[in-house]
């Protein structure tokens, strides 16, 4: 049960239910059971859902008003293969439901039920697809290629048949981009995609470094920890020429079972840090640059339906989608922030929405109103988050300058941001 509770971030059931009643009962206990679920009275709705890659298992009534649960079962198992699927079914359709769960659902249970039996059964599936997932065998689902997680322009189809070509290969990759484009996710999908699917996926953040003894204690523990599997060292360009060169020396010295991943920011200013010539020729054999979301609009939308499912989901909510006008309004919004502030803006509109779905207005943000300090010390805080921000956006998210910027040491810096809950 622990492994489901870790993992029910991203755990998702979707119950297919046209009896209004029903569907609000079993959704809210799902939720009372901490169960992360939302519900669709169709299956043209259910289709959606499933279309945004958002849905880990399916639990759905056999009769429905447009159509059979049993037709969603043989879609769901040749669109999306290995997707559990448990049915609902009145005593009339058992027959069909038998020879569903033969075909390869994963069980059912015949009207009218127990919520505790509902829960039970909901429970038992989602911890075997935890267990599946966790257990170090297949590699995890949602990096898979073709999986749409980054989106489906054609820039990053590149992107995921080179991944594809490193399948077998421990080359060092250094991939960059802006800030919030996904570079973590593409070094996990190189990872997940690769031999190594089965080892550890270890991220260690280069930017805080700041003396000879934090590199040696900080990326000598990465490196352990990552053995068999990849270490994936970002923010390598934040760090002083003269650590880099240190940490040119600690990968050079290591010659053991692992493959090292790099990525570093671009904020598309020429001041933009850079990594240093010899510890590109030490990290990047093979580039991957992302392109920032306003060179794509196509899959600002994609994402954004992704980023609404999951919200909707963990706010107990039924958001059915975005209407034509509030897709087009997000196409046409730069984004400086790429993915994170995409999912920020989606999530908001989905707590303050109050219809099924999406409007342009749940979309503007409004900029937060100041609160008045009320003692010295708040007034200082404010003053400082305020500040930090402000540096923070004039340098795009480089901490080393704007630690230079603010005239404190980059470790002062992060230990500031992660007081305030900031990210760069």
């Amino acid at each position: 049960m622990d492994r489901l509770n870790n993992d029910r971030g991203r755990l998702q059931v979707l119950v297919v239910e046209d009896d209004e009643i029903m569907l609000v009962s079993l959704l809210d206990r799902l939720k009372l059971e901490g169960i992360a679920a939302i519900g669709a009275p169709t299956l043209t709705e259910a289709r959606w859902w499933l279309g945004t890659g958002s849905i880990d298992l399916v639990v759905s009534d056999i009769r429905l008003p447009d159509g059979l649960g049993s037709d969603l079962f043989r879609e769901i198992s040749r669109i999306h293969p290995g997707l559990p699927f448990v049915l609902m079914t009145a005593y009339g359709s058992v027959a069909d439901a038998v020879a569903l769960v033969k075909a390869g659902a994963v069980d059912y249970l015949e009207k009218p039920f127990d919520l505790p039996e509902f829960v039970a059964l909901i429970r038992r599936a989602l911890a075997t697809l935890a267990d599946m997932r966790l257990g170090g065998e297949p590699s995890d689902e949602r990096f898979r290629l073709g999986s749409g997680l980054l989106g489906r322009d054609p820039s990053i189809l590149r992107i995921e048949r080179t991944v594809g070509r490193l399948r077998r290969t421990d080359t060092p990759v250094l991939i960059t981009g802006e800030r919030g484009t996904g570079k973590k996710q593409v070094a996990a999908m190189i990872h997940y995609n690769s031999h190594r699917a089965g080892g550890p996926f270890v991220k260690c953040d280069c930017a805080p470094w700041e003396n000879d003894g934090e590199i040696a204690e900080a990326f000598d523990s990465a490196v352990q920890r990552a053995v068999g599997g990849t270490l994936f060292l970002t923010e390598v360009a934040e760090l002083p020429e003269r650590l880099q060169a240190l940490l040119i020396q600690r990968i050079g010295r290591w010659h053991g079972d692992l493959r090292v991943v790099a990525a570093h920011a671009t904020d598309g200013q020429r001041d933009s840090a850079a990594p240093r010539p010899d510890l590109l020729w030490r990290l990047d054999v093979v580039q991957i640059r992302v392109p920032p979301l306003r060179q794509r609009p196509d899959d600002i939308v994609r994402l954004a339906r992704l980023f609404l499912a999951q919200a909707a989901g963990e706010a107990g909510k039924r958001v059915t989608g975005f209407s034509r006008d509030a897709e087009a309004y997000l196409a046409g919004l730069p984004l400086p922030g790429n993915g994170r502030e995409l999912r920020r803006i989606v999530a908001r509109a989905v707590t303050l929405g109050d219809g099924p779905q999406v409007e342009p207005h749940h979309l503007i943000t409004e900029p937060d109103p100041q609160p008045v300090p009320v003692d010295l010390k708040t007034a200082v805080e404010e003053a400082e988050r305020a500040a930090i921000r402000a540096a923070l956006a004039r340098h795009g998210g480089a901490v080393a300058r704007t630690a230079e910027a603010l005239g404190i040491s980059r470790k002062n810096l992060w230990e500031k941001m992660k007081r305030y809950g900031m990210d760069a």
